[in-house]
Formats: C-alpha cells, sequence, structure tokens
C-alpha cells in the first residue's frame, strides 16, 4: 500500500482548512437572521471583540509573559481612534487601522524598556500602566472629556455601508475576528511561534540556544497590544460611547481569564475562553443577587476538573471512557 507522503498530507491540510473557513462563513452569514433578537445579536458581537481581545493576549502569554494592563491598549487605540473621527473627521475604518498602529507603537516604545523584567516585575509594571492610563483619560478633559467620554462616535462605514446597526456589524467584527484567528494560527506555525515557544517554555534555554528573547518578547508583545488596540477601536465605534469605565482593570483580569479557562496551551483555547465566558454573565441576569456566586463557582468547577482549560475537555473524557 502506497504510504501518503508529506505533500499529499499537507494539501489535504489545506483543503481541510479551506472547507472549515467556508463553513464558519456560511454559518456566520446566517447567524444573525437565526438569533431570536437584537439582544443576542449584541452578545454575539461582544463575543467576537472578546475572541479578538484574547487571541492578542495569548500571542503575549506565548512569550512567557501575562500582562494586566491589557485592557490599556484596547481603550488606547479606542481613544484614538474615536478622537480621530470626532476631532479631525478621519473615516472611522481609517482611524481604526491608525489606532491599530499607534497602539503597537506604543508597545513597541514600552516594551522595550519594561520586557527587560521578568514574572511578577513584568506583571505589576504592567498593572501600573493600566492604571495611569486610566488616570490621564479621567483627567485629560480638554481632550477626552474626563469622566463624562466621548459620546457620538461615528459607526465604522466602508463605501457607503454603516457597521453600526448590531446584525450589519456582527459581519464586519466576524471578518476582522476571523483574521485574526488565521493571522495567529500562521505566526505559530512560524519561525517566530516556534521561537515563542521556546521562550515560553524556557527563556535561560532558549538564550543559550542563540535566541534572541528580548527582540522576540518585543515583538509578540507588539503584535498583541496593537491587535487589541484594534478591537478597542471597534467597541468604541460600535457602542459609540467610551469613558474611563470602559477599559479598567477588571477588563484586563476578564481577559486572562478567558485565557485560562479556554486553555493556554492552544491559541484556540483563547476563543473558546471568550465564547464561554463573554454571554455566561448575561444568561445569569435571572439570578438575582446569586449571579456572581453562580459565575464564580461555575469558574471554579473547570478550572478544577478540566486544568487545562475547555479545549482538554475531549481528552478528558476519552482518558474517562478508557478507564472503565
Amino acid at each position: 500500500m502506497t504510504q501518503p507522503t508529506a505533500a499529499s498530507a499537507s494539501q489535504r491540510g489545506f483543503w481541510t482548512r479551506i472547507v472549515l473557513v467556508t463553513l464558519a462563513c456560511a454559518v456566520a452569514y446566517a447567524t444573525p437572521g437565526l438569533l431570536p433578537n437584537l439582544f443576542y445579536v449584541h452578545i454575539a458581537n461582544l463575543t467576537l471583540v472578546s475572541g479578538i481581545f484574547a487571541l492578542s493576549l495569548w500571542i503575549i502569554y506565548c512569550v512567557g509573559q501575562l500582562s494586566l494592563g491589557h485592557a490599556a491598549f484596547a481603550g488606547l487605540g479606542a481613544y484614538a481612534s474615536a478622537l480621530l473621527s470626532l476631532r479631525l473627521g478621519v473615516p472611522p475604518f481609517v482611524s481604526l487601522l491608525i489606532a491599530g498602529i499607534g497602539t503597537a507603537t506604543v508597545a513597541a516604545l514600552l516594551g522595550a524598556v519594561i520586557l527587560r523584567l521578568r514574572g511578577v516585575y513584568f506583571v505589576l509594571v504592567t498593572f501600573l500602566f493600566g492604571q495611569m492610563f486610566t488616570l490621564m483619560v479621567l483627567n485629560w478633559q480638554s481632550l477626552t472629556n474626563g469622566a463624562n467620554g466621548l459620546i457620538s462616535i461615528p459607526p465604522i462605514t466602508i463605501l457607503g455601508l454603516s457597521f453600526g446597526p448590531r446584525p450589519v456589524f456582527f459581519y464586519f467584527a466576524f471578518v476582522v475576528f476571523l483574521l485574526v484567528l488565521l493571522f495567529t494560527w500562521a505566526l505559530s506555525r512560524s519561525t517566530f511561534g516556534r521561537a515563542f515557544d521556546s521562550i515560553e517554555q524556557n527563556i535561560d534555554l532558549a538564550e543559550s540556544c542563540g535566541i534572541d528573547t528580548s527582540k522576540y518578547q518585543i515583538i509578540a508583545f507588539t503584535i498583541g497590544s496593537g491587535i487589541a488596540g484594534v478591537g478597542g477601536a471597534m467597541i468604541a465605534h460600535y457602542i459609540r460611547y467610551i469613558s474611563p469605565d470602559t477599559f479598567t482593570f477588571h477588563n484586563s483580569v476578564a481577559y486572562i481569564t478567558m485565557l485560562v479557562v479556554g486553555g493556554r496551551s492552544l491559541f484556540w483555547g483563547a476563543v473558546v475562553g471568550a465564547a464561554f465566558l463573554t454571554p455566561l454573565p448575561e444568561f445569569l441576569r435571572d439570578f438575582a443577587g446569586l449571579q456572581h456566586i453562580i459565575y464564580g463557582a461555575i469558574m471554579i468547577l473547570v478550572l478544577r476538573l478540566l486544568p487545562g482549560g475547555l479545549i482538554s475537555l475531549p481528552a478528558t473524557l476519552r482518558r474517562i471512557g478508557g478507564g472503565k
């Protein structure tokens, strides 16, 4: 019997990915029409944007770092895009791209300094950066309007098509999410991804093998923060209002929780975590007074029973079935 060659296996893998992407697009196309009302469409929109945030944080985690200021970069992108559109009249789609590039630039400059730190020291500095960002937008009233925030932010418009309505924004959010997902997948399989993985596994060993760990950490921090800036800009043009309370430390913790609950070992664990945790608080609203208790209990059970995150559930079930 002829053994499959590496080329034929690669070709099958390529067509499998094409089929999966096509199916995902078909499901996404039908989703807004299948959901019972606009509330569920809104939850779907937030879930897609949360997936973007979680994927961007996973890229930073790939080099062994965890940022507690991730929401600050999302907020930086949101304010930059909103101000460009409101004050300078820049088209929202263009301002979104500029905000992503600007956020990535700030992250690169900051990362060149703080990524010399490791472990808890890096985490603390990112926490301080997040607090500084909140204080800046709160007190710089002439620019950010302080605690009142920015209102009437224009929706994203491309070639005359407005993505302001929730069902229409869903398609824009899905396209951006899919692009980020495919980019993250490609990055994880590239030379950069292999370097990232070696740094995450053992940074000292990676350095001894000649890998410039500082360079790769700055690259990962820049990419992840830039994507977060794009996600923040999307929120600004979707909600059409932002304030210092929109992107806080609690949001950074939420992104980390998505990453941990979904599973940190693979990039799609971030997607699973976002898809599981984003709608959960909304569906628990009927349990007045018990919402946070139930939410916490569910997360504890997941982490206790599935230390590897939700993506380890199939392997756990197979192990249990084999044990029986």
